[in-house]
């Protein structure tokens, strides 16, 4: 499991006060990674409003893995925006648009645009 915290000198997309912006460095979401993956990320945006998801290397999501990025956002503040930016693989557009988690996730294909729709 690798997972990148950007701290404020480190980041490379600009922050937004109040936004965990979290860059998941792994190709695959699934039942291998995931109960890894919940134990670093919860409590780092746990009680957040906002949250950026960096997706960019992900190339599959299985059940496990979309029930992982559900939980996350239940951790969260209400009103909350859960942000997935950079997923450019058109399979995993089609299954969160397929499984209707476009309603409860923000997505997003690049920095400035995840910066505008955070700030609407």
């Amino acid at each position: 499991m690798r997972l990148n915290l950007f701290k404020r000198s480190e980041a490379k997309a600009p922050l937004i006060d109040g936004v965990a912006r979290i860059r998941i460095d792994e190709k695959r979401l699934s039942a291998a990674n995931v109960d890894a993956l919940k134990e670093k990320l919860l409590p780092l945006i746990a009680n957040k409003k906002n949250a950026v998801l960096e997706c960019d290397q992900l190339t599959f999501i299985d059940s496990s893995g979309l029930g992982f990025l559900v939980s996350l956002r239940k951790s969260m503040l209400v009103p909350q925006m859960l942000v997935l930016e950079g997923i450019a693989d058109p399979t995993l557009v089609e299954l969160i648009k397929l499984t209707r988690m476009d309603q409860i996730f923000l997505l997003s294909t690049s920095a400035t645009e995840t910066a505008k729709l955070l700030n609407k």
